[in-house]
């Protein structure tokens, strides 16, 4: 807990100590609104510890450090309590904090309307308003985050997507299983355009290039008397390898290696010239 968790608890304390003492005037009022703030204490509190613990154990069972939104950005945690807890912080705890912060607006409303009175002071009145306020703030911030961990899984599935249709025997052997991501944070580095726009080329695209072929049994014969080696994973280029030579630049490369750098990027890892002019030039 940091210096604001210590002054957040030390001021809800407080309230409720207070709550307590001016029980009975609050009892008076037309709405709950003392039961309704005690409720919402214990709310925002729960939502600390929960977001406290589930991000400190997030970060000791995969020994290593977190930041505070990587707990609620990040859909896939691998271990059974921090997904738990995320999963009830989204599924559970934000949705009750909503309907119960809309309740308490209610209860306001009421009070103030009819019967402003009960309060023991014009400070707990306007305590209460600002309270909800920062309720609303509380759950903006949360709802936020949810459509940011939202588009980020929408982005992982789509990238296991793209591996997984490029996944083969070949790329299983060589790179193990690439079609399964731990998290955003395994989301391949794709390059962009000027606009945001993908670089890299499709599925698709890649399959439909012409430069695919197998190896036979003489490759020094193949590249003219010298053994080549793929510049990507620096192993030598067998008999039997399945290999890809990119169209334009005649750069040639393991298939499996080169596809998924061609995911990401266009163009040859060696001298750069673009993978999809040449493709369309052949």
């Amino acid at each position: 807990m940091g210096y604001n968790d210590g002054v957040l608890l030390f001021s809800l304390l407080y309230s409720c100590i207070d709550l307590q003492l001016e029980w009975d005037s609050f009892s008076r009022c037309s709405r709950p609104i003392h039961k309704w703030l005690l409720v919402s204490y214990a709310c925002v509190i729960g939502f600390r510890m929960t977001h406290l613990l589930g991000t400190r154990s997030a970060a000791a069972l995969a020994n290593m450090a977190t930041s505070d939104q990587d707990f609620l950005l990040n859909l896939r945690h691998k271990n059974a309590l921090p997904r738990m807890l995320a999963s009830l912080t989204w599924l559970v705890a934000l949705p009750f904090f909503a309907l119960w912060t809309f309740l308490g607006t209610n209860y306001m409303w009421h009070v103030v309307k009819e019967t402003p009175q009960c309060v023991p002071t014009r400070t707990h009145l306007w305590f209460s308003g600002f309270w909800l306020v920062l309720c609303y703030i509380w759950i903006s911030i949360h709802v936020a985050l949810g459509v940011v961990a939202w588009v980020l899984e929408r982005r992982v599935r789509r990238a296991e997507g793209d591996l997984r249709e490029l996944e083969d025997a070949d790329t299983l052997s060589r790179w193990g299983q690439v079609s399964s991501l731990a998290g955003y944070r395994s989301l391949p580095e794709v390059a962009t355009d000027a606009n945001g726009g993908r670089i890299g080329l499709t599925p698709s695209e890649i399959r439909s290039l012409p430069s695919e072929f197998t190896l036979g049994d003489d490759p020094e014969a193949e590249f003219g008397g010298e053994v080549k080696e793929c510049p990507i994973c620096i192993n030598e280029l067998e008999p039997g390898d399945s290999v890809r030579r990119l169209p334009g630049c005649d750069h040639t490369f393991h298939r499996s290696c080169i596809d998924l750098w061609l995911l990401r990027r266009a163009d040859c890892p060696l001298c750069k010239h673009c993978v999809r002019e040449g493709a369309e030039a052949a």
